[in-house]
């Protein structure tokens, strides 16, 4: 339990209310109680203040100024920049998550040569393989793989049931969630008359600080240089990093998002959910693509970019393929209009 005061005072916000109220936990203005905080960052739910049970709601200046100052409501207010932000930080001083285990359990396979920083924990049934380096205050999970000569940064947290190959070198304060596979082979294949002939993967994958991936993603190892995730990124679940690809600092990309290999990803990007880019591209700085987009060229300029078409009624999407394939033809048709109406 913490006052409202010291809350306040963590995220720089301006409390107007009671100082010593407690609250124990953040939650949503719908469902709060009064031992709870909760916040408002979209207009369209400023009814719920009228019966939100919440100890203390954060809100932006601009709307405690101009909606807020002369209604009289029993909550608590901290005025703050950025409300979501300011929610987040509350979020992280009150998250009470069980740590996933408590010193070193006696039923893990670690070879001798691990090295071994202090205050590390790690579940039953890890399996972590020779000169593997694991920093202070990192926290494994059951059942965790961890191959030959990988490095792990301090304070990472590493759940249950990943799978780290060889040659893999993690961050500080990263964090991977279960089932997601780092370093496995990229898709690398030559054909020789019709038989797919594997091509080794011998480059490794380079995650920097603060990264953090979700549950089921799959980051490919390079197939001759490495892979690199750079400071900040964070990957959603269900994602697939292919060979040699370059994510930059602080992009974040939503569930089902695939980049295929050797592209290059600016810093400050957002994929949204099932964005697909193709291999050897260059993505600038500040792209976002909105969901279900193809990227099959570079851009070399910041911008929204956008691909497919919204859900339709199944008979008129039949009839809009039907025209999509004349498009061409209408095309040279209009063409040759134009060069007629040219010579009158």
């Amino acid at each position: 339990m913490l006052t409202l005061a010291k809350v306040a005072d963590h995220i720089g916000g301006e409390l107007v209310g009671d100082k010593e109220h407690l609250v124990c936990k953040v939650s949503s203005l719908d469902v709060a109680k009064n031992s709870e905080i909760s916040f408002l960052s979209n207009i369209k739910f400023e009814s719920e203040l009228n019966t939100t049970q919440a100890g203390c709601v954060l809100v932006s200046r601009v709307f405690y100024a101009q909606s807020l100052s002369s209604v009289k409501l029993d909550n608590n207010f901290i005025i703050c920049e950025d409300p979501y932000l300011a929610f987040a930080l509350v979020g992280q001083l009150l998250d009470t998550t069980i740590k996933l285990a408590k010193g070193i359990s006696k039923k893990i396979n670690i070879e001798d040569s691990v090295q071994l920083g202090r205050a590390v924990s790690i579940a039953c049934g890890c399996s972590i393989g020779e000169d593997v380096i694991i920093g202070d205050n990192v926290s494994i999970g059951a059942n965790v793989v961890i191959g030959n000569g990988v490095k792990i940064g301090a304070n990472s947290v590493i759940y249950p049931l990943v799978s780290i190959y060889p040659n893999t070198t993690i961050g500080e304060n990263c964090i991977l969630h279960s089932n997601c596979v780092i370093g496995s082979d990229g898709f690398g294949y030559a054909n020789k008359q019709g038989e797919w002939i594997k091509i080794p993967q011998t480059g490794g994958v380079i995650i920097g600080n603060d990264v953090e991936v979700g549950a089921n993603t799959c980051i490919d190892r390079g197939a001759l240089k490495n892979t690199i995730i750079r400071d900040g990124v964070k990957i959603d679940n269900l994602c697939h990093i292919a060979h040699n690809v370059d994510v930059g600092e602080n992009t974040a990309m939503a569930a089902f998002t695939g980049i295929a290999g050797s592209t290059t990803i600016g810093k400050n990007c957002t994929f949204s959910g099932r964005s697909s880019i193709i291999g050897h591209l260059n993505i600038a700085d500040k792209t976002h693509l909105t969901a279900g987009t193809l990227v099959n060229k570079s851009n070399s300029e910041a911008g929204v970019f956008s691909s497919g078409t919204g859900a339709q009624e199944n008979k008129q999407w039949r009839k809009n393929v039907a025209r999509f394939k004349q498009l061409n033809e209408l095309a040279k048709r209009i063409r040759s209009l134009e060069k007629q109406l040219q010579k009158k």
